[in-house]
């Protein structure tokens, strides 16, 4: 980046100018806004080397952690979903994806869109979802969580592209755990910051959710992280799960950055909480990107390992979808699922059904707090797009 002492010559100003253009345009059509909104963009990549073959089948049944060794201690089960990810290939599907998102010409361009008035002094907090995290460094689970890779590829980004510091960057999930070979020890930027449920001081008390409908159940605490009120921007990386609110997806994402998650689960699918957390000031303004994780994902449930799909072109979905309003990407991921459990017939059980159907909160956030666009398709006010890396 340019310092301040510098001029810029009259190309950069063109450029810079275009990106400003861009960005003016991006944040009120796109971000937010609910029922004024007229389009919230969408954009799925697809690639069918994102994933390098993985055999579902002899990683059958996936509702299971661990096997026993022969000691009767849990030993790792060879055949890990996430060791079977083409970093290279994420890097080109999220280079088209923010190209697509922004209309712009560069990933550079795309973020700096994307992160208003970016500085080298900014902090930025990547949300990431560890949910089934094993708390055990000598074990490391099959079970769907965030992987590395496009992490790796963000970051590679942010400090090779935009001239961020290591330093600067914090990676989260303040509820849960970041395993120490899975997560940290495949992380290639070793000076990045990570904050999760071993950081006793990681809560900042001075900002709370406010629930503007439904109270949660009693006690608990629902601060928010110093690392999303401290930062300058926020960078929400997610999964596409099903979960008994239909999706776990961009918004649920922030039951891991309050202390006390397990409050709010109860109904929560027609409930006001997944909105509440997400209405927080330093969530609805800070986050500027939702990035979904599809590279492999679970029609089925939002714990075990992943299961085949038959509604993708390979039975991994390898995809990654963007947006930077979380409800139509939430709305959208939605239907992806309940799509494949009809698909899946009678392998889908009745609950599974009926948990696609249970997503009030989603229409809540789009009413009554403007959050962004829910629509099931086809769509009108959604715009989603999608493409082949």
């Amino acid at each position: 980046m340019s310092s301040k002492n510098v001029p810029i010559s009259r190309r950069d100003f063109v450029r810079i100018s275009a990106v400003a253009a861009v960005s003016a345009q991006l944040y009120p059509v796109f971000a937010g806004g609910g029922k004024n909104n007229p389009k919230s963009r969408i954009v799925r990549i697809h690639d069918p080397n994102a994933t390098k073959p993985w055999d579902y089948s002899a990683n059958a049944p996936w509702d299971h952690t661990v096997e026993s060794g022969e000691t009767g201690y849990p030993e790792k089960i060879k055949e890990r979903y996430f060791d079977y990810i083409n970093e290279d290939v994420v890097a080109k599907m999220l280079d088209r994806g923010l190209r697509e998102l922004t209309d712009t010409g560069s990933s550079a361009d795309a973020w700096h869109t994307l992160l208003p008035n970016l500085q080298t002094s900014h902090r930025i907090t990547i949300k990431m979802n560890m949910n089934n995290a094993s708390f055990d460094d000598q074990i490391t689970t099959n079970r769907m969580d965030q992987t590395m890779p496009l992490v790796n590829v963000i970051l590679e980004d942010l400090v090779g592209e935009l001239g961020l510091s290591e330093g600067r960057i914090t990676i989260l999930d303040a509820s849960r755990w970041f395993h120490p070979e899975k997560m940290k020890g495949r992380c290639r930027f070793k000076n990045v910051s990570w904050v999760d449920h071993t950081d006793t001081e990681r809560w900042d008390q001075n900002e709370s959710v406010t629930f503007t409908k439904d109270a949660p159940g009693p006690g608990g605490f629902f601060w928010m992280p110093k690392a999303y009120t401290q930062a300058d921007h926020i960078i929400n990386l997610c999964l596409m799960k099903s979960h008994n609110c239909g999706i776990t997806g961009a918004m649920k994402n922030h039951f891991g950055s309050i202390p006390s998650p397990k409050n709010l689960h109860d109904g929560m699918g027609g409930k006001s909480y997944i909105a509440d957390v997400c209405n927080t000031p330093c969530i609805r303004n800070k986050v500027r990107v939702n990035i979904a994780d599809a590279l492999f994902a679970n029609w089925h449930n939002n714990v075990w390992a992943p299961r085949p799909w038959k509604t993708f072109p390979e039975q991994s979905p390898n995809s990654l979808i963007l947006g930077t309003d979380p409800v139509a990407l939430d709305s959208v991921m939605l239907d992806h699922i309940a799509e494949e459990i009809k698909v899946q017939g009678d392998d889908a059980p009745e609950w599974l059904k009926e948990n696609s159907e249970n997503h009030g909160f989603l229409q809540y956030a789009m009413d009554e707090l403007g959050l962004g666009i829910h629509e099931h398709a086809p769509y009108d006010r959604i715009d989603y797009r999608t493409f082949s890396a």
